[in-house]
């Protein structure tokens, strides 16, 4: 019984472990402004290997510690690349935005864009 639990413990760090080296945060945010659509493009590069089940889970828009939008998604469109258009209206030249992307196994990126 007691090499058994030692068998099983080992398994399941194992398994762990791997999950953890597979999965990793989103890399090299962009983000762009159309000023005459009033809209907001954020692109990253997150390689998976199967976008239904390691994407970013979500996006979240701050201007200073005021959130804006905060979109959750439940699958990745590519398995290179994220990429999502947020319509901003409003937004003043100057605007200082925080924008956040969250993977859904593990990390995150952050980057600060100012309004042109």
């Amino acid at each position: 019984m007691k090499k058994f639990a030692i068998i099983t413990t080992a398994l399941a760090f194992l398994v762990l472990s791997a999950c953890g080296a597979f999965a990793h945060p989103p890399k090299d945010v962009s983000v762009s402004w159309n000023k005459s659509q009033e809209m907001l493009s954020i692109t990253s590069h997150h390689n998976v290997n199967d976008p239904a089940k390691h994407y970013i889970l979500s996006l979240t828009i701050l201007d200073g510690n005021r959130q804006v939008l905060t979109k959750q998604y439940t699958k990745q469109g590519s398995p290179e690349t994220f990429t999502d258009s947020i319509s901003l209206k409003g937004m003043k030249s100057g605007t200082k935005l925080r924008v956040q992307l969250v993977c859904n196994i593990m990390g995150s990126k952050e980057t600060e864009f100012i309004i042109p």
